[in-house]
């Protein structure tokens, strides 16, 4: 096994696909296939089927708790965005004037 340290910035485009048996691999393409950095992991023969499957239900899970945590931060992105259009709302009110929302008619 050959120890590597890389860093690839992900793109819209993204994708990932895979291999099964006998020769189980992974391939990560950063900005969609054939048009960037890639990356390919696979296991060595000697690798059991029940081993792969002990390391690919460990990616899985990681990839799992990388997931949640954007969608989590996405979240809490639009709820701060939320607030704070209607904080800038309120205060419009307060100050007799009219809102984005009101001058646009709730459309942006």
């Amino acid at each position: 096994m050959s120890d590597a340290q890389i860093t690839i910035f992900w793109g819209p485009e993204a994708q990932v696909r895979s291999s099964q048996p006998p020769l189980s691999c992974l391939y990560i393409d950063a900005a969609g296939m054939g048009n960037g950095a890639s990356l390919t992991l696979m296991f060595g023969r000697e690798v059991p089927l029940s081993e792969q499957v002990t390391v690919a239900d460990r990616v899985l899970a990681g990839v799992q708790r990388w997931r949640d945590g954007i969608a989590d931060a996405a979240a809490r992105e639009r709820t701060a965005e939320a607030e704070l259009a209607e904080a800038r709302a309120e205060i419009a009110r307060l100050k007799g004037e009219p809102s984005d929302e009101a001058e646009t008619g709730g459309a942006r």
